[in-house]
This record gives C-alpha cells, sequence and structure tokens, in this order.
C-alpha cells in the first residue's frame, strides 16, 4: 500500500510544481527539513490554507529526503480522467464516501504499518480566514495507535497565491514552509491520554511555527 520510494512520475511533478511554485513567489523560506526522518512511519500534520499547501510540501520534502508522501483523497476524484492518474502519481489513495472515516483509518494505518510518510490536515478542510481552526481528533488517535512521531508544519503566503474560489494564481512576495520538532506520545500500558488533549498538543505545535497573524487571537 502506498509509496516509500518517489517514481519518475512523481519525481518530475515534485520539479515541475517546485518550478511553478519559484516562479510564482518572489521568496520561497523552507526550514526544518532536517526534521523528517530518513525511514519509518511518520505523520505530518499541518494548518491548510489553500490546495497549493499538498503540493508545496511534496515539491521540496520527496526530493529533500527521497521519501514519498502518502495523502487521503476522494475516491470519486481518482476516477477522473487526467485528474486521477496526476493525484496517483503524487500519492493520494481513495476514500469512499459513506464509510470515509473508517476506512480512511484502516488506510492512513496501513501506510504508517509499512514505514511510510503520511500527511494529514488535521482542521479536515481550508481555513477561510487563512488562521489555524481546531483539530479533529482523527490525528491523534492515528499517532497513539500506530506509536510514529507527529511532525507539526506549518505554511503561510500560499492562501494568497491561490484564493480559494480563484480560478488563476497569482504573484506573491513570500511563501513559507516550516517543519517542527517531531512529537512522540507514549503512555503506560493500559492508559491512553485523551484525543482532544493530543490533538491540543498538536495544534500548539503547528501554530507556535506560523507568523502571528495565522494564529487565533
Amino acid at each position: 500500500m502506498g509509496l516509500e520510494r518517489p517514481p519518475l512520475g512523481m519525481r518530475l511533478s515534485d520539479a515541475f510544481g517546485a518550478w511553478v511554485i519559484r516562479r510564482l513567489a518572489r521568496e520561497v523560506i523552507v526550514d526544518g527539513l532536517e526534521h523528517l526522518p530518513r525511514q519509518g512511519g511518520v505523520i505530518l500534520a499541518g494548518n491548510h490554507i489553500s490546495w497549493v499547501d499538498p503540493v508545496f510540501l511534496a515539491c521540496w520534502l520527496t526530493p529533500a529526503t527521497g521519501r514519498a508522501i502518502n495523502w487521503m483523497g476522494k475516491a470519486e476524484a481518482l476516477r477522473w480522467p487526467l485528474v486521477g492518474s496526476f493525484l496517483r502519481i503524487n500519492g493520494v489513495f481513495g476514500v469512499r464516501r459513506g464509510s470515509a472515516d473508517l476506512e480512511a483509518f484502516r488506510l492512513a494505518e496501513g501506510v504508517l504499518r509499512s514505514g511510510q510518510v503520511l500527511g494529514i490536515y488535521p482542521e479536515g478542510t481550508r481555513s477561510r480566514d487563512g488562521r489555524i481552526g481546531e483539530f479533529h481528533d482523527g490525528v491523534a488517535l492515528l499517532a497513539l495507535r500506530s506509536g510514529v512521531p507527529v511532525l507539526p508544519v506549518a505554511v503561510s503566503g500560499t492562501e494568497r497565491m491561490w484564493a480559494p474560489g480563484a480560478l488563476i494564481p497569482r504573484r506573491v512576495d513570500r511563501v513559507r514552509l516550516t517543519i517542527g520538532a517531531p512529537l512522540r506520545f507514549t503512555h503506560p500500558v493500559g492508559e491512553r491520554p485523551e484525543l482532544a488533549t493530543v490533538s491540543g498538543a498538536i495544534h500548539d505545535a503547528v501554530e507556535a511555527l506560523l507568523p502571528a497573524d495565522y494564529r487565533r487571537p
């Protein structure tokens, strides 16, 4: 299940995506690539402000580490001509509607059990105002069940590059990607932290990496 070594199609897609982003942003800042482990399961959990976000992450993380990122996506989108092929090449696996939560969880666990990278946006949707929202508990449950580290990931500027509802991107001064130190959630046998507590810890770690105007008052 999933991808570990990036195939040629993914490498070419990442190279093209990075080329486009560099031409749309006068400055591209990427910090913390050293935090992504070279092997073993890991969860990337980040804020979500534009559909450019996963492209930005993949275009820098995959070439820098040689590791593909697996993403959850709608099964319907994978059946669209051209779009479906593009999504598969870039590590997206489908989740059917109706059983989405359970199926997504099982697929995500499979990716982590096989020692791969899983990208998640715990807010569940893009922020409407650019500020980070509350995190759902799914990422906490995955972290506790799998035992893999969680890397907080923060992006800024992408919501101006390609705003929700915009038909075409526009040039911006700066986009930034920051990867924080890994979080590990261990607990005694028979005891488990509250999911809300773990979700809150992941949320706070991501928020701490963001500029002030992307944080909630």
